[in-house]
């Protein structure tokens, strides 16, 4: 019977070495994760910030592949029986070591953002950093593991510049083909930078669509009318819009009312009556605001009656619906009682045997 490989004792010596500092790699890298997890994580814990929690917690796992791969590289470089494929042995733990270090880099630039985000971003008035914190945490994925494939492919003997030229190119057909894509991304980046609205505000686009923002995601932005209805607007055409923001620089908005009475009334009598209305209202109503001061102006002569109007300030725009309802109601069962009249429209006919000589 013919063998092909029958080991000799210094065969087994070199098997038994292999093994040895595998058993070793891999009781280090046991002994890693405890020293990073317990020991060195016991000192991090008592820290102020989270920031040394999060590096140990991202490097805890690269650390221990990394010792586990180099074991098993070393283990297999020491036996003579593969020198002949000593070569594919190195490619592929040149790739597995790249692709470890590549793991590390994207747990560690995570752990920087969620720090970021956890101990930073909460604390600042804006919360555009919480907004931009998962966008550079997705383009840093990209860049580092794009970088990361042609750092391989260069290890492996690749010549990368075709590859190169070819991702610029790429790069350039995906943006024209993407264009729209990307108009509303940036478009969103300027929104959310430039912090021109924000999620809540009551705004009105110079279309005619108002209501409420729900949300400003990176593509669109979601605003829900007072009807109850959901418009999904491409960003590229809310930074385009004029907006109105019913909530800079406060949420309180001043309205005006417009009404008229008989040319009979006594226009003293009229601007005392609604106005004491329009205090009442303000001071007892939830919505009205209570430190501003009504104003009735008197504007013109009407066909039928002497018009004015009155300016009231509700605590949001919404108010303003809840302040006329109750203003039209209560100005009009005064007047009532009052004997203050609000004429019909009329019209004074002269036929021709009246007509004025």
């Amino acid at each position: 019977m013919h063998f092909v490989f029958a080991p000799t004792t210094g065969d087994w010596t070199r098997w038994g070495i292999s093994a040895g500092i595998f058993a070793g790699f891999l009781l280090l890298a046991f002994a890693s994760k405890f020293i990073l997890t317990s020991v060195i994580g016991a000192f991090t814990r008592k820290t102020k910030t989270i920031l040394d929690d999060l590096i140990i917690k991202a490097l805890t796992a690269p650390v221990f592949a990394l010792l586990v791969a180099g074991g098993l590289w070393i283990a297999l470089t020491n036996l003579s029986e593969l020198d002949k494929i000593e070569d594919i042995i190195h490619k592929v733990f040149t790739i597995i070591f790249i692709g470890i270090f590549t793991v590390a880099l994207v747990k560690v630039v995570h752990a920087l953002l969620e720090w970021y985000g956890t101990e930073v971003a909460t604390r600042t008035a804006s919360d555009i950093d919480d907004k931009l914190v998962p966008v550079f945490r997705r383009i840093a994925d990209v860049i580092i593991y794009i970088l990361a494939f042609l750092v391989m492919l260069g290890r492996l003997g690749w010549d990368i510049g075709p590859y190169l030229a070819g991702l610029g190119i790429g790069g350039l057909a995906v943006a024209l083909a993407l264009q729209p894509t990307l108009s509303n991304f940036l478009s969103g980046t300027y929104v959310i930078s430039d912090s021109i609205i924000r999620k809540g505000h009551y705004i009105m686009l110079d279309n005619g669509t108002e209501g409420n923002i729900e949300d400003i995601g990176w593509r669109t932005t979601k605003i829900r009318t007072w009807q109850g209805n959901l418009v999904i607007m491409p960003n590229s055409r809310l930074s385009d819009a004029i907006v109105t923001d019913y909530e800079r620089p406060d949420e309180s908005m001043a309205f005006s009312i417009d009404c008229g009475v008989s040319y009979n009334s006594n226009l003293q009598q009229v601007e005392k009556i609604t106005l004491e209305v329009a205090r009442n209202l303000m001071q007892t109503n939830p919505v009205g605001v209570k430190d501003f001061e009504p104003v009735l102006r008197f504007k013109q002569f009407g066909d039928s009656n002497i018009n004015f109007s009155v300016v009231m300030k509700g605590i949001d725009r919404p108010a303003q619906f809840v302040l006329k309802h109750e203003f039209i109601k209560q100005l009009h069962a005064r007047f009532q009682q009052e004997g203050i009249d609000i004429e019909y429209p009329v019209r004074k006919l002269l036929f021709g045997n009246n007509l004025p000589k």
